[in-house]
């Protein structure tokens, strides 16, 4: 009887352990936001932003109508003055990138007056080399952020 038992519990043991290992985590998806609030961006306009805020504040102050009303216009004001400085660093920005692609260009002709071509060959190779193991690197961060 104990035997019995004992072989019992041992075939159970084992089939729960084959099965334990078998079964794969389920893997976690993100929620796809259809309706991200002004901080996530969600599509909205500079108005449309400012009234979510603006509601926000009338829901968790209790704002009256007036005070919604003039909230809503400083708001709105304020959205527009940091679109204003957004467009005004991305122009910057890319300014400065084409700025940046000049000299990378500037520098590879002074490279290629120099280099012998085998030398320019591996200097070629190297870069590419980095362009790789740099494309890879930002790949795995990629789902990090």
């Amino acid at each position: 009887m104990k035997k019995g038992i004992l072989l019992t519990l041992l075939i159970a043991g084992i089939g729960f352990g084959t099965y334990a290992q078998d079964a794969k985590p389920a893997r976690k998806e993100k929620p796809q936001y259809k309706n991200l609030g002004p901080r996530q961006g969600g599509g909205f306009t500079a108005e449309e932003r400012a009234e979510v805020y603006a509601k926000r504040m009338q829901k968790n102050l209790n704002l009256t109508e007036e005070q919604f009303k003039k909230v809503l216009a400083i708001n709105i004001e304020q959205v527009k003055k940091q679109e204003e400085l957004r467009a005004a660093h991305k122009a910057e920005m890319m300014a400065a990138h084409e700025k940046m692609k000049a000299q990378r260009l500037d520098l590879r002709k002074k490279y290629e007056s120099i280099l012998t071509p085998e030398q320019l060959k591996k200097f070629k190779e190297e870069q590419e080399k980095r362009k790789s193991e740099m494309q890879k690197g930002r790949k795995g961060r990629r789902g990090k952020r």
